[in-house]
């Protein structure tokens, strides 16, 4: 018996992984919406809110020994701004980049709520605009459905000419209920590309990265459930977001999922102090690459 060779290289892996993901998510959830998807989220959602001026924990202090009192902060897909305007304090300027006006609206507000002037937003896709030049980028939990990899990064390394800051969570959180996943749909999830693939690309392009695991655990996208109902409500609004998929989950979906829990719930979560969680939930850590361009 022969093995097959392949030349396939690391970003053609990458490519082929997120190719994977969207296609098995379009199959199972339908096209993606081409509206904004943060549109519809409430005005106190923790992704549109965060004060500016809270103490920086051990991650963001990490982030923050790499930027400068004279850096412009590139944020590329940076949200409301819950990294980047932080960091925004102690710099010169801060322009983010992102599609949605919802999170745009939202970095408004929270820079303003916090009396920062040097900020800037712009609606728009990283690859299709054409923004300032600043002196470092920052890339927080973007790459994970980039699939024209390459292209994001040279473009981050002209527009982030001193350094550019680069965080993933391992596992990535677009697949934080994969083990929840084949009981729902019968088959395995395809995970999004995460450190690992990246930083593969990276060397292929010559890039040598810093890679640090940040010392706290990313937050996971649960609240202790008070009673067993509550419990299986969670679980059905966060298996829609799986995947991103960050759209109305569909009525059929919802009794496959709520039929899958009510089913196995002894299995599939535990009662504790704080009250019940899931078991399928595994605690990530946040991993940051960082280099300098060199040209």
């Amino acid at each position: 018996m022969t093995t097959a060779h392949t030349d396939a290289t690391g970003l053609d892996r990458y490519a082929a992984r997120v190719d994977a993901v969207l296609a098995q998510r379009t199959r199972l959830r339908g096209p993606q919406p081409k509206a904004d998807l943060f549109a519809g989220l409430p005005a106190d959602h923790p992704l549109l809110t965060a004060d500016p001026r809270r103490p920086l924990n051990a991650n963001l202090q990490i982030l923050a020994s790499y930027v400068e009192p004279d850096d412009v902060i590139i944020d590329v897909g940076g949200g409301a701004g819950r990294v980047s305007l932080p960091l925004g304090l102690h710099c010169q300027a801060v322009i983010n980049i992102d599609p949605s006006a919802a999170m745009g609206a939202a970095f408004a507000a929270d820079a303003a709520q916090a009396g920062m002037t040097n900020v800037r937003f712009i609606e728009s896709d990283w690859l299709s605009v054409d923004p300032p030049t600043g002196t470092v980028a920052l890339v927080n939990h973007v790459t994970y459905f980039i699939r024209d990899i390459v292209a994001f990064l040279e473009k981050l390394e002209r527009l982030g000419r001193r350094r550019v800051l680069m965080t993933v969570i391992s596992p990535p959180p677009p697949s934080y209920h994969r083990m929840l996943y084949p009981l729902v749909y019968g088959e395995e999830e395809v995970v999004v590309p995460g450190h690992v693939e990246l930083a593969n690309v990276l060397w292929e392009l010559g890039i040598l990265p810093d890679i640090r695991v940040l010392p706290l655990p990313p937050p996971l996208p649960w609240v202790a459930a008070r009673n067993r109902e509550e419990a299986i409500a969670g679980a059905v609004m966060a298996f829609g977001y799986e995947q991103w998929a960050h759209w109305p989950i569909e009525p059929t979906l919802v009794q496959r999922v709520r039929a899958v829990v009510q089913a196995r719930f002894e299995d599939l979560f535990v009662e504790g102090t704080d009250g019940i969680t899931p078991r399928w939930l595994t605690p990530g850590h946040e991993i940051l690459l960082t280099w300098q361009p060199t040209g």
